[in-house]
């Protein structure tokens, strides 16, 4: 059974990072929306030391949205308020009524922008040559660099920007052994993310994050190019409505096993080890759940990169996953 683990300010340290790789992890998951070169460079560096059986995989960015950075990086926003999505590069307009997007949104008037995974709602007003003027709808934490959504309004983007052409670039010069692919919407990206891992002398073992309703619809010819798949519900909650997310997630599994693909679950597996030692009862529940529907493995996102204990978050996933095994299931495989 797979343990992915997302590295990230929590476990970073050598103390944390050793006791967080000696807690069972199978994979490390290097988020190139956060990571700079240095990071990476020490990061890579110190698991081979720590852990060389250790795999360690480049989530690569693709077409995902994130605003830029925000005054002192975070900002309450407020029920009513005004604030403004801009497209025209400029550090001197970040302030706290507004931020940056590297994209021009296709959106319309009336049109709701979902930021940080739903948890904010924009609400377009007004649409001028390289803003966007938005009404909050929910009190809110906005941080520097968290993901953009426009449920109903598609990103006409390559899969692969600019930035992830430096990315790949810079993990050529490391040990990296896979890649997740975000946003990926057809089977076209992946081949086009293989051939460009190909021509940088890497490994060209993907995992493709199906977290787009356009990927649950061409999920048959996203399987049959990856190498596996990976549930990512963060999104997917947004793109799909979220009375249908655990039969979408049902139709992934059984699909990514009929053309005997891997399949990993992400997205709030025990959210609650953020801030808490004990999960909820309900996540106990839903990583059985999935477990029972065929699933390979779990992704740990911010648990382990910005929770309070990171090894503690693996070990808890370890005992619900050696229940499953002591009352006779193991049908999972190895993602690889």
């Amino acid at each position: 059974m797979d343990i992915h683990v997302t590295a990230g300010p929590a476990c970073l340290s050598e103390p944390r990072l050793r006791e967080l790789l000696n807690a069972g992890v199978s994979a490390i998951r290097l988020n190139m929306s956060y990571a700079d070169e240095g990071m990476l460079h020490s990061t890579v560096s110190r698991i081979r030391t720590l852990a060389p059986h250790v795999k360690i995989g480049a989530d690569i960015r693709g077409r995902k949205l994130r605003i830029g950075a925000v005054p002192n990086g975070s900002v309450m926003l407020k029920t009513g308020q005004e604030f403004r999505l801009y497209s025209d590069e400029d550090t001197k307009k970040c302030a706290e009524g507004c931020a940056y997007v590297s994209y021009t949104l296709n959106v319309n008037t009336g049109a709701i922008i979902l930021l940080d995974d739903g948890a904010i709602a924009l609400t377009v007003t007004e649409i001028n040559d390289s803003e966007i003027v938005c009404r909050v709808e929910t009190d809110a934490e906005l941080t520097s660099g968290c993901g953009i959504n426009t449920p109903g309004f598609p990103i006409d983007l390559p899969p692969l920007s600019e930035k992830d052409y430096r990315d790949i670039a810079i993990l050529s010069k490391l040990s990296i052994d896979f890649v997740y692919l975000s946003y990926v919407e057809r089977a076209s990206d992946i081949i086009i993310l293989k051939e460009t891992l190909r021509q940088h002398d890497m490994k060209d073992i993907v995992i493709a994050k199906v977290e787009l309703a356009e990927a649950v619809k061409n999920l048959d010819e996203i399987c049959a190019v990856s190498d596996a798949i990976c549930i990512a519900r963060g999104d997917l909650g947004v793109e799909v409505d979220l009375p249908k997310i655990p039969y979408v997630q049902r139709h992934i599994v059984k699909t990514a096993k009929q053309h005997g693909k891997p399949v990993l679950l992400a997205g709030e597996v025990m959210l609650s080890l953020v801030k808490r030692y004990k999960p909820f009862r309900a996540e106990l529940t839903d990583v059985i759940c999935a477990l029972e529907q065929g699933v390979d493995g779990f992704i740990l996102s911010d648990e382990t990169a910005i929770g309070v204990d990171p090894a503690n978050a693996v070990r808890h996933l370890h005992a619900l996953i050696g229940e499953f095994e002591r009352r006779g299931h193991t049908q999972y495989r190895s993602s690889f």
